[in-house]
């Protein structure tokens, strides 16, 4: 009984913000009625999983605690999924489309210091070597870096438009990556018993690397580059599996399924971002 409690009382404000976040997001984000919307969104999730990476994974800055997931490892990165691809990049797209002055994004920041604070109290969140500070600094870049990007991506400027369709790409294929190690799906590490932590470091570089090779191929129309991207994505596959760094469960025609899924909505994002089709 009291491990149910814990769960409800530590799962509930992760819930509560998500939902508030998503609700936000779908009431304010059409009425506004500009256009790259989704693409400034996916950019922003990928800014912000990019700077997830080295501060969670790679040094534990600092420790989700939602209890939503049974194994720890998993909970944990379920967490930063909940504040980096929900509660910080929606906030941010909403105040660049609103073209919200430096008042709104230090009150943004200033709402999210005390969440932080709120979060530390209730003990469903530890911070290690990271301050509640350096939040309160970087997310008011983060939100000005995002207005600068969204100026620059519907300027057309050649850099932007490659850069939101790797971020896209990236976006999509590590949150996938996500949910099949969650279902024991996927696993990167060498050994047999190598820790989860081991996974999360590999598995962001392996989704890397793989959405450049599928954005540089994006721009070609026709059948065959679509099948040098999937030939491409199964032989990296294969070679990580013969040096031991992936294992699969996934049935083989899963396994190909998201393979084809991937190239295809990298395609889809080259041209919904790069030509508006």
């Amino acid at each position: 009984m009291r491990k149910k409690r814990l769960v409800k009382h530590n799962s509930v404000p992760f819930l509560l913000l998500a939902v508030v976040h998503v609700l936000l997001f779908f009431i304010f984000a059409k009425p506004s009625r500009q256009k790259n919307i989704w693409s400034l969104l996916l950019s922003n999730i990928g800014m912000a999983y990019l700077f997830e990476y080295p501060v969670l994974n790679l040094f534990k800055g600092y420790s989700y605690k939602p209890y939503i997931l049974k194994k720890q490892a998993h909970d944990q990165i379920l967490g930063a999924v909940f504040s980096q691809a929900l509660y910080v990049p929606i906030t941010a797209t909403l105040l660049t489309l609103y073209q919200k002055n430096r008042y709104w994004k230090l009150g943004s920041t200033l709402i999210y210091y005390g969440i932080e604070r709120c979060f530390l109290h209730l003990k469903i969140y530890k911070a290690f070597w990271w301050k509640p500070y350096y939040t309160v600094f970087l997310m008011n870049i983060y939100f000005y870096v995002s207005d600068w990007f969204y100026k620059a991506l519907n300027a057309k400027k050649e850099w932007a438009l490659v850069i939101a369709h790797y971020l896209s790409t990236e976006v999509i294929g590590v949150t996938l990556l996500f949910i099949s190690a969650v279902n024991r799906k996927v696993r990167f590490g060498r050994g047999v018993h190598h820790s989860w932590r081991e996974h999360f470091i590999i598995a962001p570089i392996y989704s890397l690397i793989r959405s450049i090779f599928l954005v540089q191929n994006s721009s070609k129309s026709g059948l065959l580059p679509r099948l040098t991207m999937l030939m491409g994505s199964i032989g990296m596959d294969m070679l990580l599996e013969r040096t031991g760094l992936l294992k699969l469960r996934l049935n083989k025609l899963w396994n190909l399924a998201f393979h084809v899924f991937m190239v295809f909505i990298s395609r889809y994002l080259y041209l919904k971002i790069r030509l508006n089709k």
